[in-house]
């Protein structure tokens, strides 16, 4: 046993290198950096909706329709006397985000009930989503112009009459129904906070899965360029030990690495989404969402969690065997593309399809594929489906058993020192 905990950090100190840490610390502090940067410019673009406003009517109606935008804080410039080219060139001049223009007429015509039109100039300076993002608060500040216009209207037309219910004369009431549970919500609302609290566990998996599985090939092809996987053949320990102190160490690694992926994209979506992706619902939302059973126990984390390290771990056996092929740390890189397709193709179903609903000869397809199982861990917890992460979890720890002994007879065999794959013609 002590020759393996040698073994083992001695594979851990050659995994664990300034060139592989390197990286590690640069992406997490990218994340914090942009997540900062991006949510410090957010916050500054929202306080700072500054538009211009052409007033031709100067009516009561025109005043009207300023003061709801001041009220949803737009930062209004006024202009007047100016033709809405002039108008449209001054406001570019001046870094405004839009131009409304309010026409002569507008006044008389809201009264007479004769439909009118605001004219919206959206000036845009880039293409960014932070550039385009005054469209939306215009739209609704317009919006709720029509709105009190309308009831101005109605107030004047019908007395002794409930507006709302006289414009939404049919309403509807949201029930969810999962499983057995019930709660009266908008099921865009549950599907959103699902979306939150599930949505870093595929990313964060696939990643970390595509970092490991590069980091043993890499380990294994230096070994075999440098010579030095002879030596560690011939040291009085068992291949099986080989084999699972790189297996154990890279799982370690991997595990490092999904902690920091983990809390650097977290940090991140926090900035742009300014936390409505990390816990931004409101009280009645997760309250709503624990009535149907859409919170996970620590029960449900234990099981969440043994399915997510059996994908890592059935990806390093695979990664492991596919090392064994690999002539040098060139081909490495291209050696783990049969992986790379095993991963991405669940990676993608799983995230856009409702599986249940596929055919069964693609629905086999995707349950063949162990990786499909971590991936679809957390909708079957939320959902109450126990049994289909389980046998998913068996499936997984049988695939990771068969491989580890592949890999063990690979390593037990001298020949593992000049297998390799070869794409040349033989001359």
């Amino acid at each position: 046993m002590k020759k393996f905990f040698i073994l083992l950090k001695k594979e851990m100190k050659e995994l664990l290198t300034p060139q592989m840490l390197a990286p590690l610390l640069i992406v997490i502090l990218v994340f914090v950096f942009i997540g900062k940067v991006v949510g410090k410019e957010q916050a500054k673009m929202i306080s700072s909706n500054n538009i211009a406003v052409l007033d031709q009517d100067n009516s009561t109606e025109s005043a009207q329709v300023m003061d709801i935008f001041k009220q949803q804080k737009f930062n209004i410039t006024q202009y007047q006397n100016k033709t809405p080219d002039e108008a449209v060139t001054l406001a570019k001049n001046e870094n405004q985000k839009a131009l409304i223009v309010i026409p002569a007429g507008f006044g008389s015509g809201v009264q007479n009930l004769e439909p009118q039109k605001l004219q919206v100039y959206t000036i845009m300076k880039n293409f960014s989503l932070s550039g385009i993002r005054i469209s939306a608060p215009i739209q609704t500040a317009l919006a709720l112009v029509n709105e009190s216009f309308s009831n101005d209207i109605l107030a004047k037309k019908v007395t002794d009459a409930n507006l709302a219910e006289l414009k939404n004369p049919v309403a509807s009431a949201d029930t969810v129904v999962v499983g057995d549970h019930e709660a009266n919500v908008s099921p865009a609302a549950i599907s959103g906070f699902i979306s939150s609290q599930t949505t870093f566990i595929p990313i964060v998996l696939f990643l970390v899965i595509v970092f490991a599985s590069q980091l043993i090939v890499t380990s294994i092809a230096t070994e075999k360029e440098n010579k030095t996987l002879e030596t560690l053949l011939s040291v009085p320990v068992s291949r099986n030990a080989i084999v699972s102190a790189k297996l154990i160490g890279a799982g370690l690694i991997a595990l490092l690495t999904s902690a920091v992926y983990l809390f650097g994209m977290r940090y991140y979506v926090n900035g742009i989404t300014g936390g409505a992706m990390t816990g931004g619902a409101d009280t009645a939302i997760k309250s709503a969402a624990a009535q149907l059973g859409l919170v996970l126990s620590t029960t449900d984390y234990i099981l969440l969690g043994i399915s997510l390290f059996l994908g890592i771990l059935v990806a390093l056996s695979i990664a492991l065997i596919l090392g064994a092929f690999a002539e040098d740390v060139k081909s490495a890189q291209g050696i783990i593309s049969p992986l790379m397709i095993m991963i991405l193709v669940p990676y993608f179903l799983t995230m856009f399809l409702d599986i249940s609903t596929l055919s069964p000869l693609l629905k086999w397809i995707v349950y063949i594929i162990p990786f499909s199982h971590p991936f679809l861990a957390a909708p079957n917890l939320m959902l109450g489906n126990i049994m289909p992460l389980i046998y998913g979890i068996v499936y997984m720890l049988a695939i990771f058993i068969i491989f580890v002994v592949l890999a063990s007879k690979i390593f037990a065999h001298d020949r593992i020192l000049t297998m390799r794959l070869s794409f040349k013609k033989k001359k």
